[in-house]
């Protein structure tokens, strides 16, 4: 890493790594800590079959009438197998995992591309990259702290990273000695099960490997072509199946309803334009966070990349222009691809399901101010001769590292209603477990608010999140009602 500092033993810009790595982490330690809060909510209480009957019977019931989706629902039926209260540290685990994939995905590509970057700069993208997708999350809640759909649509975010990390790794090997027999079913294994958590990421997953099946095949010319391809190859048929397995679902005609879907036109005309809807609306509401999406990234790399000392010459400068234009175009086209199933469902996509596209924008915003900062330097060292640009890069950089306190604030303040409902959740599902071990069956039980969006139990015993809760707890009826009518 270049020695930027403006002391002989001490790099200020190592030092601004640090100390946005240490805010970053702090906000995301306290998002992880707000998910011990997290309770069972709305379809978490359908997850009653799992345990009541054989698994693969509950799954194939799961796919023919309720949902498509059956990655989702193993990683739930495991969760509540091991334990009911597992859902309060998923949050916790789930977040780890994404930050590991992550780190490791960023070292296995520096690696690919033949430059490998050192610790403190992957940890600090690492944590850089997921603090900004977090803040920006249409719904955080949802994402991150009710596990119907942080199943569905952030697991699969989770692990998709583990299996471009293995097929990098895998060609990296392969330049020494052959990839292991086993490495390409267990990619199609893997690819097939990642898919099969959701159509909006199977649609991304199988987008970004037909684009890298092109690449490889047009730009490739390392000796480890063919392995690349192969690999390659076994991951995309993998989520096709998977996105084929969920399009032949009979569950379909459930969450259709009795309204037919759009015309392909018709889907392809909406789509793109609740892309652009999407974007606009993302920038309107989010300034700040999008400044300093590309703010950040633009100052690492500019101070990385400044000349002489890290001089690129003109077909990598030539490269760096080539994927300024394309960068935009690719991130809009895959933020589409996430909204297609959505649309093709006759709506734009509701909050948890634009978590996929918030985290595309986020990446390209984060890849073009890095393509910026780059080109930029090269730029600056010609006409800023004279100038401490290093150093100044390293000051603003370091400035920039303290605006995660600001999200580290707001997300401490939001411990106190957490903590209350967390309670109260509790205090009610021990009088509900004590009334069925007095053997009751139609019981009532204290009402409050649903949370960011995700329904709580109603008044009406029929609702389908009374049903589910009543079998949950093995009761005929249950009914929430105000706490003064509650006997």
């Amino acid at each position: 890493m270049p020695n930027t500092t403006s002391k002989q033993n001490f790099n200020l810009f190592t030092f601004s790594l640090w100390l946005l790595s240490a805010f970053s982490g702090l906000v995301l330690l306290i998002y992880a800590y707000l998910g011990i809060f997290s309770r069972h909510l709305a379809d978490d209480y359908c997850s009653v079959d799992f345990l009541d009957t054989n698994f693969f019977s509950a799954l194939w019931e799961n796919y023919v009438n309720i949902s498509d989706r059956f990655s989702n629902f193993m990683l739930i039926a495991f969760s509540e197998a091991i334990d009911p209260r597992l859902v309060s540290i998923l949050p916790a685990l789930m977040l780890a995992l994404w930050l590991v994939g992550i780190a490791w995905l960023f070292f296995e590509s520096s690696r690919f591309s033949g430059k490998t970057w050192d610790k403190p700069l992957i940890l600090t993208l690492t944590l850089l990259l997921v603090f900004l997708a977090l803040l920006q999350a249409p719904n955080r809640f949802q994402i991150l702290y009710w596990r119907s759909a942080m199943a569905t649509h952030f697991a699969p975010l989770v692990f998709m990273p583990y299996l471009a990390s293995f097929i990098l790794r895998s060609l990296f090997v392969a330049e020494t000695k052959p990839v292991a027999f086993w490495a390409f079913p267990l990619i199609f294994l893997a690819s097939f099960l990642i898919g099969g958590f959701s159509e909006p990421t199977v649609l991304v997953m199988i987008s970004l490997l037909a684009l890298a099946i092109f690449s490889v095949w047009f730009w490739m010319k390392r000796p480890t072509r063919k392995t690349a391809l192969t690999l390659l190859t076994w991951s995309f048929v993998g989520a096709t199946l998977a996105l084929a397995v969920m399009a032949l679902s009979p569950a379909h005609a459930f969450r259709l309803g009795s309204i037919p879907p759009p015309t392909i036109p018709v889907l392809f005309a909406r789509s793109f334009r609740y892309g652009v809807d999407f974007i606009i609306n993302s920038f309107r509401t989010l300034p700040l966070p999008t400044f300093f999406t590309v703010l950040i990234p633009f100052l690492i790399f500019h101070n990385l990349y400044l000349s002489p000392r890290s001089a690129l010459t003109l077909e990598q400068r030539k490269r760096i222009y080539l994927l300024l234009a394309v960068i935009p175009v690719l991130s809009y086209l895959l933020i589409v691809a996430s909204f297609l199933p959505s649309v093709y469902g006759q709506s734009f996509p509701v909050e948890r399901a634009r978590f996929a596209g918030q985290l595309l924008l986020v990446v390209g915003l984060m890849i073009e101010a890095a393509l910026l900062g780059c080109a930029a330097a090269q730029f600056s060292a010609q006409a800023g001769r004279g100038l401490p640009l290093a150093l100044i890069a390293s000051l603003l950089l370091a400035v920039s590292a303290f605006y995660p306190l600001r999200a580290a604030w707001l997300a401490l303040g939001e411990i106190p209603a957490y903590r209350e409902r967390a309670a109260l959740w509790d205090d009610r599902d021990a009088k509900i477990l004590l009334l069925v071990e007095q053997g009751q069956t139609d019981i009532m039980v204290h009402q409050f608010d649903g949370v960011q969006g995700v329904k709580e139990m109603d008044v009406n015993a029929n609702h389908w999140v009374n049903r589910c809760a009543a079998k949950y707890y093995g009761l005929d009826s249950i009914r929430a009602v105000p706490e003064d009518n509650v006997p």
